[in-house]
């Protein structure tokens, strides 16, 4: 089964109760910006992981990976969508946080019916023809790391 595309976008689904796989993810991420620089991907990976990762310790499940390229295809779009539209108000800016607001050109939260975005720009430093569209990950391999 491959991933769900809609306008360019490569999504990954992480189960309900589940125990997301961090490298599961990366591995992921990885294969969908195939073809970036290593420091343009290490950024990228470092941010999914702690948007994912806040997604899944602090909302509701399911959790929804989006990722995108602006239209100048030099740009990624990462979305963290889940079930929780929790007041972000008092979010505090711990280091998790602090590290995305350094590695991004912008980041923000848009709140929806039913839960919310977590969303963030991160430049490639290359510009792409797409993104991979990676498979989902069978129900067997989101086991805890």
């Amino acid at each position: 089964m491959t991933s769900p595309v809609a306008d360019g976008q490569a999504v990954l689904v992480v189960p309900h109760r589940v125990d997301a796989s961090a490298s599961l993810v990366r591995l992921w991420v990885a294969a969908a910006i195939d073809g970036v620089p290593v420091t343009s991907r290490l950024a990228v990976t470092l941010v999914v992981d702690e948007l994912v990762s806040n997604a899944r310790t602090h909302g509701g499940s399911p959790c929804v990976l989006r990722l995108s390229l602006d239209d100048t295809r030099r740009f990624l779009f990462v979305y963290v969508d889940d079930a929780t539209a929790r007041d972000t108000a008092s979010w505090s800016a711990g280091a998790g946080l602090t590290l995305v607001d350094a590695l991004t050109v912008t980041w923000g939260v848009h709140r929806r019916a039913g839960g919310k975005a977590v969303w963030a720009v991160l430049p490639l430093g290359v510009r792409l023809d797409g993104l991979a569209n990676p498979p989902q990950p069978p129900p067997g391999a989101w086991t805890a790391t």
